[in-house]
């Protein structure tokens, strides 16, 4: 996914190493041990609910494999002056739907949201 900010384009990458970034950052935890299921767990419930917080850190994550980086202070900016911000939280949910490092966690939320609304 790319995203032009203050007239430069950056890259932002979904894959395996930014679900490692997520898991070390944002671990699940529970009675004292740290689970790696921060993304189906955490961001995923929370980019849903449209938490700008949690779309911040997920752009500011997908970015730091590639090489131009972006400063947090330049997301969050991004995010306060984007036209569409509803776009830019359906595009980030696109893209983990659509990589292979997030497409399964994606799929068994979804499917867990379905059984318990039945």
């Amino acid at each position: 996914m790319k995203l032009v900010i203050n007239k430069k384009t950056y890259s932002f990458k979904f894959g395996t190493k930014f679900v490692r970034e997520i898991d070390k950052r944002l671990p699940l935890e529970q009675e004292g041990i740290k689970f790696g299921f921060g993304l189906s767990a955490k961001v995923v419930p929370e980019l849903q609910g449209t938490n700008v917080n949690t779309l911040s850190n997920v752009l500011y994550m997908a970015n730091l494999t590639e090489e131009e980086l972006i400063e947090q202070d330049e997301i969050d900016d991004y995010i306060d002056e984007v036209e569409d911000i509803e776009a830019l939280f359906d595009q980030v949910m696109k893209e983990l739907a659509e990589s292979n490092a997030g497409k399964l966690a994606m799929r068994n939320l979804n499917e867990s949201l379905k059984k318990n609304k039945k």
